[in-house]
């Protein structure tokens, strides 16, 4: 007797149509139980539902808790409707089917996809059908985006959340109104800022008033739904500051504010305030442009990086950050010492110990793990370029096949269509029959094409993954680096961020290993974790 789980997934999209019959949770629970109540030997165990999970990763909540049943041998069977409810990323979906699942010797089912492990094997078939469904993750990622910047180049404000000093129209559609409690507080802040003040003197002020932050404001007091629930409910000065740049308070829409390198990844990159595109006098202002301009000069003549002795940025400006409240880490002043000795968070070296706690690491203690990562995510660089190339080369054959097979179907079936044309014209076949052909070889012909296409464009990705490795690796050309050549050119060059915990944990996020939005290497004082 099989012990099965049920796996069942909407996303967040998904979850928004209304249709008599969707992929709600729901109905893929009853079409696994109706094929269960069909089978002699397969009992219901548990059921796994990813509510609102996209299928673009596979870190949701209840598809970990299934593996983990599989990995007690809670469960030795797996049923879903069809392979995209599992996931729609083609490699990951690929590595759980072919390889994960046999190796644990779990039975897959897939309902709609006449697919089970028991009685057949992972075909191409399938293998192109993920394929389809990680095009269609892309298309539609593209299509939302497409949607959401027309409505706000008309003017729409699209985030669910209105920014603090407005709310929501109730009779015009994505239409921002003044919230004049909060616009006040708005007018303050700047006018505070154009006379002097900083964003930690600004936020300590308001915090001394008991004026709400924004996000304790919108809970308590707008009570909108605004999910906040962490925090002390304080000002800060990064609230401030991103009250302060924020072109929306003049009236505009924001057309694009971040863009994101691949539509799998959650890491967004910024844009520039002087490169965004806005629509202006969309809904009514609260700082006029001439005093957002104003503010925007004090900004760029405060922002001054710290130096070095030499009168050059220190290495790890911009690219260091606390790992409990995201904020750049300062460098430490010991007066017992008359010198620096390394960082702590900047929050609380401002704020004080009840904004965020100690967190501080020695500069030798920094370098020390921060090179350690490095020549360990070089070796692993190397390492992995050898296996894929490796794996480009096995699987070629195989690929060579498949492109050749579809090449002959594509050219089998034109030969076919030549010869009902000439049959039509000897008057062997009717118009009707004649059309009725065409069609069927046309369509065919469209799917094989793009089919070849999936695969050749698969081929070209990985020949591309190799020689962009290829080309990092012979430009950064070092079989180990030490701590003297650590210099800030190669930070830079290397590292997005680095995250630092109060036990000396590092998390590091590099820029040439951009996968997923977890940290590359994770380090703490006896080395990797």
């Amino acid at each position: 007797m099989y012990q099965a789980g049920i796996y069942c997934r909407v996303s967040v999209e998904e979850q928004d149509k209304e249709s008599e019959y969707s992929n709600s949770i729901h109905s893929q629970i009853q079409m696994a139980r109706d094929y269960i109540a069909e089978q002699n030997d397969v009992a219901e165990i548990k059921i796994y539902a990813d509510d609102g999970f996209s299928g673009s990763n596979f870190e949701r909540t209840e598809f970990r808790r299934m593996l983990a049943d599989i990995e007690l041998g809670t469960i030795d069977m797996v049923i879903f409707k069809d392979i995209s409810r599992l996931g729609r990323e083609h490699i990951d979906t690929n590595y759980y089917i072919g390889k994960y699942f046999p190796e644990k010797r779990i039975r897959v089912v897939s309902i709609l996809d006449n697919y089970d492990s028991a009685v057949s094997t992972y075909d191409e078939l399938l293998e192109i059908k993920t394929l389809l469904n990680d095009m269609y993750l892309r298309d539609t990622s593209r299509k939302i985006k497409i949607t959401i910047q027309a409505k706000r180049s008309m003017g729409e404000y699209t985030p669910k959340q209105p920014p603090y000093g407005y709310i929501k129209s109730e009779t015009i559609h994505n239409h921002l109104e003044i919230d004049s409690y909060a616009a006040e507080i708005v007018k303050r802040i700047y006018r505070m800022y154009r006379n002097g003040a900083g964003c930690s003197v600004i936020s300590r002020t308001l915090n001394e008033d008991q004026i709400p932050c924004p996000a304790k404001y919108k809970k308590e007091v707008l009570k909108n739904g605004y999910a906040w629930n962490v925090g002390k409910g304080l000002w800060t000065p990064a609230t401030v500051r991103g009250i302060l740049k924020n072109p929306v308070y003049t009236g505009a829409v924001v057309i694009r504010k971040h863009e994101r390198p691949s539509y799998k990844l959650k890491y967004r990159k910024a844009i520039p305030l002087e490169e965004m595109e806005l629509v202006p006098d969309a809904h009514e202002a609260i700082i006029s442009k001439e005093e957002f301009t104003q503010v925007q000069q004090i900004r760029q003549g405060r922002q001054v990086p710290y130096f070095d002795r030499n009168k050059e940025p220190h290495k790890y400006v911009g690219l260091l950050f606390c790992g409990k409240c995201k904020t750049a880490m300062r460098k430490r002043y010991l007066a017992s010492h008359n010198n620096f000795d390394g960082y702590m968070c900047g929050f609380h070296q401002k704020m004080g110990q009840n904004y965020c706690e100690l967190n501080h690491i020695t500069f030798e203690k920094l370098d020390e793990l921060v090179v350690f990562a490095i020549n360990q995510q070089l070796k692993q660089m190397r390492t992995d370029l050898k296996k894929l190339e490796v794996q480009i080369w096995q699987r070629k054959p195989e690929l060579d096949g498949k492109i050749a097979r579809l090449q002959a179907k594509t050219e089998r079936n034109t030969e076919y269509r030549k010869r009902a044309y000439e049959q039509f014209m000897d008057d062997i076949l009717s118009k009707e029959e004649y059309l009725e052909l065409k069609q069927i070889y046309d369509n065919e012909n469209r799917q094989y094409q793009k089919e070849l296409s999936i695969l050749k464009n698969e081929e070209q990705k990985q020949q591309e993954t190799v020689n962009q490795t290829k080309i990092w690796l012979e430009h950064f050309n070092r079989r180990k680096l030490t701590e003297k050549q650590l210099t800030r050119d190669v930070l830079v060059e290397l590292i997005d961020k680095i995250y630092v915990y109060p036990d000396q944990k590092i998390d590091i996020y590099f820029k040439f290993a951009m996968n997923d939005d977890s940290p590359d290497v994770i380090l703490q004082k006896g080395g990797v974790m």
